[in-house]
């Protein structure tokens, strides 16, 4: 075992990929299924970082009695020597990495959680891959929505009819080889197979992996961003027509998976107005550089469980995606009617009962996510700001505003029932008002509550924190 972050070494869990193999007698391999744990795969690559507190220049955005959000300082923008073009989709990581698509830059912009930009680390990581961001094909990727899986499969939406993905596990450890053919054995037979799709199918039914032959042909492409999903594909193109959807003309602006949840992901299709769900099929075999064995997935459609509408559950040009830790689905999006969607998992939300479902709410809502005490964040990019709710979808504070105060005279009305009596009184009265954020597109939330906002319009990410949290000291 490689603990890749040492302080975390003693107490952290070892997650493994699914379907890892060992060798057992007589020089045959036998399949071991694994659940994927929630920590990350290579146990904590990310350093761990104490929390900054907030300086003098700190802002009250908001408050609620005694608690208040606070704004933390320093910014991540350029006056601070941070390089942000047009954040467009945030990503807190399993490992703590802050993970930023830097949309016209075709980038992803990795960030420790003292703001240090980080392309490799003493742990092993690399994330070099992401800073000029190629299709297979050698187009470019212009990042607009991310999530991560359990495997660590960073997914990247850009809008195309593809989703790309890039694997961090591998990347860390390294592939030694690929498995060109593999020997199957179920009672007395034995059969050889050469086509990865069949791997997965052939482990579930029951067969154990008895040989396999290896190549080292093709290692380079498994360790690259490659597509992980292809609406061009011929085969995935039949089963998406099957759904009512185009394979050709479709867009995917969102796209949601949960580091907790296994075979979860969902793309969401602004063309279609609809949100598909992918199901994990193997791509290859590996021998990664640890000398362990394991599966590597590509996805293919599944389902189609929200479709084209204006009523609660459906979908007009869906944006940003969310999976909470019971499996529902969060959507945010830009068409008619609710702002925020929210399918399967607990009961849903219903309009006129949670604040979350009010008309004319939001103004071009493109982010939605949810912490793990379940609280609900929206980016409302076009009010200038993040709306948070509790887990019942009931409004609770308004991020990245300035409150402000003023006296009004006040004028209060009573019948007695022959005539109305006015008086007026002066009051203090209590407004948001949006003059810190530009255009926000995105929001995450990390394990211990700080809230991060890709601030578009002004370049750069934004944090906060609950003033009711423990004092930390910036790391050095």
């Amino acid at each position: 075992m490689v603990f890749l972050n040492r302080q975390d070494a003693k107490t952290a869990k070892v997650p493994q990929l699914p379907f890892r193999m060992e060798k057992a007698s007589g020089n045959a391999l036998r399949l071991r299924g694994s659940i994927l744990l929630a920590a990350l795969l290579i146990v904590g690559c990310g350093t761990k970082f104490p929390l900054p507190t907030e300086n003098e220049d700190s802002t009250y955005v908001f408050s609620s009695g005694d608690t208040s959000y606070i704004r933390i300082s320093p910014d991540w923008d350029a006056a601070n020597g941070f390089s942000l073009n047009t954040p467009w989709d945030l990503l807190v990581g399993a490992d703590g990495y802050i993970y930023v698509a830097d949309r016209e830059e075709q980038a992803i912009k990795v960030y420790n959680r003292a703001g240090v930009a980080t392309t490799t680390d003493a742990f092993g990581n690399d994330f070099s891959a992401l800073l000029d961001l190629t299709a297979p094909d050698g187009s470019p990727i212009s990042p607009m929505a991310l999530s991560q899986d359990p495997y660590l499969n960073l997914f990247i939406a850009d809008s195309s009819n593809r989703l790309y993905a890039w694997n961090q596990y591998v990347n860390n450890v390294g592939i030694d080889s690929v498995a060109e053919r593999v020997a199957f054995r179920s009672g007395g037979d034995r059969i050889w197979v050469s086509n990865p799709d069949s791997f997965l199918t052939l482990m579930s039914s029951g067969y154990r992996v008895a040989d396999v032959e290896w190549t080292t042909e093709g290692i380079d492409s498994l360790l690259a961003v490659s597509v992980f999903w292809d609406g061009n594909d011929p085969t995935e193109a039949t089963r998406i027509r099957r759904y009512f959807m185009d394979p050709d003309s479709m867009s995917l602006t969102g796209v949601a998976s949960h580091a907790d949840v296994e075979g979860l992901v969902f793309a969401g299709d602004a063309h279609s107005n609809s949100v598909a769900r992918l199901t994990y099929r193997s791509k290859a075999l590996v021998m990664t550089g640890l000398g362990d064995e394991l599966l590597l997935y590509c996805g293919m459609i599944t389902e189609r469980p929200v479709s084209v509408g204006t009523g609660n559950g459906t979908a007009q040009d869906p944006r940003g995606m969310a999976i909470d830790k019971q499996g529902a689905l969060y959507y945010a999006q830009w068409g008619e009617n609710f702002g925020v969607h929210k399918v399967g998992g607990s009961p849903g939300f219903d309009l006129g009962m949670n604040n979350i479902m009010d008309l004319d709410r939001y103004a071009m809502p493109s982010d939605v996510c949810v912490d793990f005490n379940g609280m609900i964040y929206v980016a409302d990019t076009g009010h200038d700001m993040i709306q948070q709710f509790d887990a019942n979808g009931m409004f609770t504070f308004n991020i990245g505003v300035t409150r402000v105060s003023e006296f009004t005279t006040v004028t209060d009305s009573s019948y007695d029932g022959t005539e109305w009596t006015y008086t007026t009184r002066d009051t203090l009265l209590f407004h948001d008002v949006a003059d810190i954020l530009a255009e926000p597109r995105s929001v995450a939330v990390d394990e211990d509550g700080i809230v991060y906002i890709a601030d578009t319009g002004n370049q750069r990410i934004m944090r906060y924190r609950l003033s009711t949290d423990l004092e930390y000291e910036e790391p050095q």
